[in-house]
């Protein structure tokens, strides 16, 4: 029997709803909707609605994993001043046996949606500032983020940043044979670069673009979804933002608010270049290392590929 969602429309039942309704009546009473929410979500999300009340509920991705991790980062980045999602509640959640967080719902809009005449320049700036503040967090190590408790040092899956550069080195291998030789020698320079380096691990945000940057009326209202947390290098963010098709022409004012909080070097540019070209690169190994060489002949891996190498022209 179809569910009717709260657009209206009806799809399948989900296995785990009639369990789902269980756990939203026990953390937040009874007479919420539940809807999934689709997008680009990098854990499963369900909104909950209630007489003009918005809330959200993060899953974990895996079976009997813990959402303990993420909330204790968003009430750490909260008392440090950054906007993020308040959460009201994280839960381990026997129901539906993934562990859940429950936050309210942030104001506004993406800025990726945002109307053409909005005036860009002040929001870029103050999510650049709350972008410093997610970074100055110090990690032991690299990698995602460890989801065991206890949570604090936050630790990440690898020890050292050689380790988190070169992880998918072996299909990096396959990427470069979609290359010419003059980018292949480019991309062999980014990461020898890369892995010379012996950064300090740093907290990131890991998905950062103008998808995840809210805007209400006009005027910033916070970051969210810290689901691809992890620890690299401090510009890791702002390296990720250059790589998306929006990030270039926003990034000097993101950069300009990142700068009021803390410190550029004076080769942050080439920085940033480098941690773009490692990014995007790793991104097209994971792809091959999940679901193969033809993952490169997809819309998103086309992007991706012709993205990096507009990366390495810039680069040599």
């Amino acid at each position: 029997m179809p569910e009717r969602w709260l657009d209206g429309s009806t799809r399948p039942i989900d296995e785990a709803v009639e369990p789902m309704r269980a756990l939203v009546a026990r953390l937040v009473g009874p007479g919420f909707g539940i809807e999934r929410a689709i997008g680009g979500m990098s854990t499963p999300v369900y909104r909950l609605l209630r007489e003009g009340e918005c809330l959200y509920l993060r899953v974990s991705e895996d079976r009997d994993g813990s959402m303990r991790a993420e909330a204790a980062v968003h009430d750490h980045l909260r008392a440090a001043g950054v906007s993020v999602p308040e959460v009201l509640a994280v839960d381990d959640a026997p129901e539906i046996g993934r562990g859940v967080m429950l936050v309210r719902e942030m104001p506004g809009e993406p800025l990726a949606d945002a109307l053409v005449d909005t005036d860009r320049v002040p929001i870029l700036r103050a999510a650049g500032r709350d972008l410093a503040r997610i970074n100055a967090v110090g990690v032991e190590g690299f990698g995602w983020i460890r989801r065991d408790e206890p949570v604090w040092p936050l630790r990440g899956e690898d020890a050292t940043y050689e380790g988190f550069v070169t992880g998918a080195s072996a299909s990096v291998a396959l990427v470069a044979d979609r290359l010419t030789s003059l980018e292949r020698r480019a991309l062999h320079a980014r990461f020898e670069q890369a892995t010379a380096d012996q950064p300090t691990g740093r907290l990131v945000h890991g998905d950062f673009d103008a998808t995840h940057i809210y805007q209400c009326h006009g005027s910033y209202a916070g970051v969210i979804d810290l689901g691809e947390m992890r620890g690299a290098e401090s510009h890791y963010d702002l390296a990720y933002f250059h790589v998306q098709d929006t990030g270039a022409a926003m990034l000097g004012e993101l950069v300009a608010g990142y700068a009021e909080v803390t410190a550029v070097p004076a080769d942050f540019e080439d920085r940033i270049g480098r941690s773009a070209v490692v990014i995007v690169a790793t991104q097209l190994a994971r792809w091959i290392g999940r679901d193969g060489i033809e993952s490169l002949d997809r819309q998103s891996g086309r992007w991706w590929l012709a993205r990096l190498r507009a990366l390495l022209d810039g680069a040599t």
